[in-house]
């Protein structure tokens, strides 16, 4: 099944005894079986247990039922998060500048939305940054009547992580040198 909402309040949980640590993991398993809007990870990089829910109350319930029901041991919760994601609905009238340390160098970036459907063929993987770049500023060009040159050298990455519905494109004319810079402006984006 398909839902309108999205799991944006996370919570860290991690269990008082260290022994109890086994049915921590167990009960996560079971609690984002039972209910398909929460979403239990590990952080890597920290080793955390998250959980993302819908809201506070959301991530409240799930938070009784892994204690009370799954888990079967005392837990210790953090404060909840929220994420927050934004869209873009018109073309901004800012224009963001950013110096290099060295302050000889400018990046400007505005946001615009895209085209009407194309976010939703870039999540079905109908457009993908896996495409051969040819045959993806072709058919951008054809059906959203994109510039080749954008939809193809110069669509530099999509996001978030190189997979989401966001796109960041080149958009400069004459510059020397721009593409030393693609690769810090993917990982900043």
């Amino acid at each position: 099944m398909k839902y309108s909402v999205s799991p944006v309040v996370r919570v860290a949980v991690t269990v008082k005894n260290a022994g109890d640590l086994p049915k921590l993991v167990d009960g996560l398993k079971k609690l984002s079986k039972s209910d398909p809007l929460v979403i239990c990870t590990t952080e890597e990089s920290t080793g955390q247990h998250i959980i993302a829910g819908c809201g506070e109350l959301h991530i409240e319930i799930c938070l009784k039922d892994l204690e009370e029901d799954y888990a079967n041991c005392p837990i210790i919760k953090s404060e909840p998060v929220v994420t927050y994601k934004e869209t873009v609905i018109a073309e901004s009238n800012v224009i963001c500048m950013s110096k290099s340390a060295n302050k000889h160098n400018r990046i400007y970036a505005k946001a615009a939305p895209l085209d009407e459907g194309l976010p939703d063929e870039i999540e079905k993987g109908t457009v993908n940054p896996k495409d051969d770049p040819k045959e993806r500023s072709k058919y951008l060009a054809e059906k959203y009547n994109w510039d080749r040159l954008e939809a193809g050298a110069k669509l530099w990455s999509f996001g978030p992580e190189n997979v989401g519905p966001n796109l960041v494109v080149d958009q400069t004319k004459g510059i020397q040198y721009v593409t030393e810079i693609k690769d810090s402006v993917e990982s900043a984006w």
